[in-house]
C-alpha cells in the first residue's frame, strides 16, 4: 500500500481551513471555545491544525503522546479523558479530518 502522507496532510488542512471559514460565514463563531477536541493522528498533524486555524494550543488536549494513533477513536477517547476538566456550559468543538479527505466539526455545550 502507498500513502501520500504529505499530500493527505495538505489536503486535510485545506479542508479544515475551508470548513472553518465557511462556518464563520454562516455565523458560527468557534474562535473562543473552551476546548477543541480533535481526531489526533500525530503530534505534527494536531499542531498543523492548531496553526492553520489559529487555535489556542492550551485549549487542545493532547492524547496522541499517551495513546498513539488510535484512529477515529481518538476523538471520543480524548473527550472522555478531558471531561473531568469541563464545566457545565463549556463550549467544546469536536473536529475530525479523515484520510478520505473529509472533515467535520461539531459544537457541544457541556
Amino acid at each position: 500500500m502507498y500513502t501520500d502522507a504529505k499530500g493527505l496532510m495538505e489536503g486535510g488542512l485545506n479542508l479544515v481551513e475551508s470548513a472553518w471559514h465557511e462556518a464563520q460565514a454562516d455565523n458560527w463563531d468557534w474562535s473562543n471555545m473552551d476546548r477543541y477536541v480533535t481526531h489526533q493522528v500525530s503530534t505534527a498533524h494536531t499542531k498543523a491544525i492548531v496553526d492553520a486555524i489559529n487555535l489556542d494550543p492550551k485549549k487542545v488536549p493532547m492524547t496522541f503522546p499517551l495513546w498513539g494513533n488510535v484512529g477515529p477513536a481518538s476523538l471520543p477517547m480524548t473527550l472522555a479523558a478531558e471531561s473531568q476538566n469541563l464545566n457545565t456550559g463549556d463550549r467544546v468543538l469536536c473536529m475530525g479530518v479523515g484520510s478520505g479527505l473529509n472533515t467535520t466539526m461539531m459544537e457541544l455545550v457541556w
